[in-house]
């Protein structure tokens, strides 16, 4: 794959030009993982910022009694640990590949080395974060004054958007399959709530829409429903 092509599809790089990107794109090393292989440990030095291509990864944190609770879920065109990097500290939590995932990593030196030489690279890159962050104070508004079923409606709708793949239905329609195979107790970490809250919501969609749970993940049946619950306010 051609590291500028695939990274002016990233959100960051988005549709910068290739002139303007390519002194940043010598150093981005492509690194391919398989289903299950771990990209980072918990405690691990975090010098790369890794920009998710294709794929997914989960970032869990192990337990005292052996198990895991997962942090969060990332799909294409996301950055994964970018915080331990910003901030130079260790990986807080390790981090794997939830099937066949495609990264682009670049060290933090040469990242910030390079920006600060060419201006216009800088100037693209902080256009293309403005926009990003504007997404990301209007989802934390949304987030702080929602309740925990439009919070797992919008956990639902982000990973439609991020991984979802639609698939004819029976009727001839067209619904979105999640290939993702979390626990009553993972969705409801990943909400902040109570497992018995989220297992009475999971189990009132699967009755009455929009989601049903499926033996190796998720359906989305009725996407616009969904929508409709993330974004109804009170």
């Amino acid at each position: 794959m051609n590291k500028i092509e695939a990274l002016r599809e990233l959100t960051p790089f988005y549709d910068t030009p290739a002139d303007i990107l390519e002194p940043l794109a010598t150093y981005f090393i492509p690194k391919h993982f398989e289903r299950g292989e771990r990209i980072w440990r918990e405690g691990a030095e975090a010098v790369n910022f890794s920009f998710l291509v294709t794929g997914r990864v989960k970032v869990v944190k192990f337990r005292n009694d052996g198990g895991e609770t997962i942090l969060g879920v990332f799909g294409d065109d996301e950055v994964v640990g970018q915080l331990a990097v910003y901030r130079e500290i260790p990986y807080p939590a390790s981090a794997y590949a939830l099937d066949d995932t495609f990264i682009l990593e670049i060290h933090r030196s040469h990242f910030f080395s390079t920006i600060r030489e060419y201006p216009k690279l800088l100037e693209s890159l902080l256009e293309n974060m403005m926009r990003r962050n504007q997404e990301l104070v209007r989802r934390l508004h949304e987030c702080s004054i929602s309740k925990a079923e439009q919070r797992l409606a919008m956990l639902f709708s982000k990973f439609a958007e991020s991984m979802g793949k639609r698939v004819k239905n029976d009727s001839g329609g067209m619904d979105i399959q999640i290939d993702l195979p979390l626990s009553r107790s993972d969705v409801a970490e990943l909400i902040n709530v109570r497992v018995e809250t989220a297992i009475r919501f999971m189990s009132k969609w699967n009755k009455e829409g929009p989601v049903r749970t499926d033996d190796d993940g998720f359906t989305i049946i009725d996407f616009d429903q969904l929508q409709e619950l993330a974004m109804a306010f009170d």
